[in-house]
């Protein structure tokens, strides 16, 4: 125990009460005895200047009635008899002076006397002013001014300070002879105690006891102090154990009945960060985080109320605003009554088991180098996919890795190594953010899954070689580190998949197989599946002669005239044929895929406007097909382009021809696109007089909200809904919807894939208006629609 020091003490204040007491009466005596005497004095003086006026009294009438002069000095020498009258002034009832006496002051002058004169005034210079009236035979004849010499506070106090001085010495010591009598008689035996109680803190023990022969107060508190001693002593042996239950690695907190905390340990303070006087008085909801809601706290409630116990997981505040997890045990304390008297709370952190466990968890599904996911997860989300049954479409699993990756660690090191990976990691990020999963599956073995690339495989496996080409030429490129320079190497491995495929593992090991085979053979990639690199190949055969076709022309349009209910040709749909030097005619769906996919589409689509306007301008020469409307086919990737109507524009001022007999057809697939920016385009294409046509209706993205929207002039009825028009019912009902809706919107309709007369009458029937198909005339070139025109 520390030891204070005592600056007082009880004989110290014993000497000064006694003083203090000796000094307070000394002090009132005096002032009593000063204020009888300045009384006395002030009393004695107002009689005698009753007195005087009374003795001068004949000798005024004489000199104010008779006007004796001589009777003036009869009243100084009376007044030189009265030793304390300073001056004396007789003023007549006109309050003028007619008599004046100063005992010392020879200029002394009266001044006439005040209407609101005092009668008795203040001391001032030991002089105290009275007025008295001067009367004669009860007759008043004026006013005597008396100025009386007294005494003042201060010159009894000056008399007196030899005396006082005598008496506070002597009250002095007799204080502290009276204050060490009773230091020696009451504070021996308290000191005693003092002393005692200190010994006990030294030798830390309370089995001693304090004893005394006193029978009085002081030997009732030592047997008080007795008493405590002993209940401090059972209590201490309570509290050690309590102590060391209390001060444990968990947090704890004891509130009352009313949740206000009344006590928590260290461990408490190191978890929350508050201390002990930051929370005491205050309700637990101080360590509230907020992510608990109030329905979480309110059950917790019922179950305490219920249970006397509740234990669970938590996440609550530190105080630096951290939310940490904890695991949190509530134990009510009862009563003999069983109410509710103390909560006794205790928790655990739980924050380094959390991270370790989700350090655990992520390890387990992430590679530690590189963030990417590693082989288990790629193999579990794979497998999840494919037991869910949500393969719709062609998928392709990619794997690749770094040709001699082994030989830079060795002579760079590891570090470098990494550091290599981790670029690798960063730039196939990067180009394949819409991956569904890039996982690193070995040291330098990376994994690429695409689950959805195309729903034909052939477009798949064209899809997923450029996918590959454009992974391997962007790995490829050069990689600086320090000081170093690596130019990577890239094999790959495609596994290309379908519905079929239930088995990840199986997956993964074709594609591992590919790439296995890939650097076999030193080809940058390779295909498990040699079906799909044979596709993949004739891709890019298609490409590269596409190229050469488009540079020399090698394409011709061929036209499938298109007719009214009258029987009557009203317009041609012109459709495009790769003219092979070689093989001859190449059918569109051959290779307008790879167009597509290469953006050689435009340049092809240029030239379809280009020659189509160019036919145009032919037929409006002849009376016969001066009318004809030409449809051509367009792209979305064209139509999308910028200059997509300037291109029509160019090439109808070129050739001169009727805007309204070019016709620009296009798939439902561009309603997939910004329906404003297609909206937009379309109303550009109208402003030049061309009609816009929506083909294939009904199979793709259209709706009859579209149809409103959108600025069309015709829809073309997909072959699909007339080929079984005559015995399916519900390509009937849909039919007839469409001509329906078409009508209401003053929209054209074409039907097109007629084949059959019956198929024909039976639009014709439903109110159909134009037609296209095998019934009515194939596609053929130019030259046969010139001749049947003739």
């Amino acid at each position: 125990m520390t030891q204070k020091q005592y600056r007082g003490s009880i004989k110290r204040r014993l000497t000064l009460m006694i003083l203090l007491v000796t000094l307070i009466t000394g002090t009132v005596g005096y002032s009593g005895f000063v204020y009888w005497n300045m009384k006395s004095q002030y009393d004695k003086t107002i009689e005698l200047s009753r007195t005087v006026a009374k003795v001068l009294s004949q000798d005024i009438a004489k000199l104010i009635l008779l006007k004796k002069v001589a009777v003036a000095a009869d009243i100084t020498s009376k007044l030189k008899s009265f030793d304390n009258i300073d001056s004396m002034v007789l003023y007549k009832t006109d309050k003028k002076a007619v008599f004046q006496y100063s005992k010392d002051n020879k200029n002394f002058e009266a001044k006439p006397l005040k209407d609101d004169f005092e009668r008795i005034s203040s001391i001032k210079n030991n002089l105290l002013k009275l007025y008295v009236d001067a009367t004669y035979q009860g007759t008043k004849l004026g006013v005597v001014e008396l100025n009386f010499k007294v005494k003042t506070l201060g010159d009894v106090v000056k008399r007196d300070i030899p005396i006082l001085i005598s008496i506070s010495i002597i009250l002095l010591l007799l204080s502290f002879a009276l204050a060490n009598f009773f230091a020696k008689r009451f504070t021996k035996p308290i000191l005693k105690l003092v002393s005692f109680l200190s010994k006990i803190d030294i030798i830390d023990s309370l089995k001693n006891r304090a004893h005394t022969n006193e029978d009085n107060e002081i030997g009732k508190l030592y047997d008080e102090i007795n008493y405590m001693l002993q209940r401090i002593e059972n209590s201490q042996k309570a509290e050690k154990i309590a102590a060391a239950a209390f001060e444990t690695r968990s947090g704890m907190m004891i509130t009352d009945a009313k949740e206000r905390i009344l006590q928590v340990n260290k461990a408490f303070t190191k978890i929350s960060g508050y201390e002990k006087e930051e929370v005491i008085g205050k309700t637990p909801s101080v360590l509230r985080s907020g992510y608990q809601d109030e329905n979480f706290y309110k059950e917790m409630k019922e179950k305490l109320n219920k249970y006397n116990h509740w234990s669970g997981e938590i996440y609550n505040k530190h105080k630096d605003g951290t939310i940490f997890p904890e695991h949190l045990t509530i134990q009510a304390v009862l009563d003999d009554d069983l109410n509710v008297i103390y909560y006794v709370a205790s928790f655990i952190d739980l924050t380094i088991q959390k991270e370790t466990e989700a350090k655990v968890e992520y390890l387990k599904q992430y590679d530690s180098l590189t963030g990417l996911a590693n082989k288990e997860m790629l193999l579990n989300e794979i497998q999840t996919h494919l037991d869910k049954k949500e393969q719709f479409r062609w998928g392709v699993l990619l794997c690749f890795d770094l040709k001699d990756f082994k030989m830079i660690n060795d002579a760079y090191g590891y570090s470098v190594g990494d550091k290599v990976l981790e670029v690798i990691t960063s730039k196939i990020k990067k180009i394949f953010n819409d991956a569904s999963i890039i996982a690193r599956i070995a040291a330098d073995e990376f994994a690429v899954w695409f689950p959805h690339i195309h729903e034909h495989k052939n477009q798949a496996s064209i899809e997923a070689k450029l996918l590959t080409e454009f992974l391997i030429s962007t790995l490829s490129e050069q990689i600086k580190i320090e000081d170093k320079t690596i130019n990577p190497i890239i094999y790959a491995g495609l596994s290309i998949y379908n519905k079929n495929c239930n088995n990840a593992n199986k997956l993964l090991k074709q594609a591992d197989t590919a790439l296995h085979q890939a650097k076999k053979e030193e080809k940058s990639f390779s295909y498990f599946d040699k079906q799909a690199q044979s596709m993949a190949q004739n891709h890019l055969d298609t490409y590269s002669q596409l190229i050469k076709a488009i540079k020399e022309e090698h394409f011709k349009l061929y036209y499938q005239l298109q007719y009214d209910d009258e029987n009557r040709v009203y317009g041609a749909e012109a459709l495009i044929r790769w003219i092979h030097p070689e093989e001859g005619m190449i059918p569109p769906d051959t290779f307008i895929p790879t167009a597509e996919k290469t953006g050689l589409i435009i340049p092809i689509g240029s030239w379809v406007i280009k020659t189509a306007c160019k036919q145009l301008e032919t037929w409006q020469k002849s009376k016969e097909t001066s009318n004809w409307v030409i449809a051509i086919n367009i792209s979305a990737k064209q139509f999308l382009e910028e200059d997509f109507v300037s291109v029509i524009e160019k090439y109808l001022k070129q050739y001169n021809v009727k805007s309204n007999l070019l016709k620009v057809e296009l798939t439902e697939s561009i309603l997939a696109k910004s329906l404003e920016e297609v909206k937009d385009k379309m109303l550009k294409i109208k402003e030049l007089g061309v009609q816009v046509s929506l083909d294939d209706f009904g199979t793709g993205y259209s709706s009859l909200q579209y149809l409103r929207e959108l600025p069309l002039n015709q829809i073309k009825i997909d072959r699909s809904f007339v080929n079984n028009i005559l015995e399916n019912k519900a390509d009937e009902a849909i039919v007839k919807s469409i001509l329906l809706f078409a009508e209401a919107l003053d929209l054209q309709v074409v039907a097109e894939g007629i084949e059959t007369k019956e198929q024909y009458d039976f639009l014709v029937s439903l109110g159909c208006k134009l037609f296209q198909g095998y019934y009515f005339a194939k596609p053929v070139k130019i030259e046969e629609i010139d001749s049947i025109s003739k």
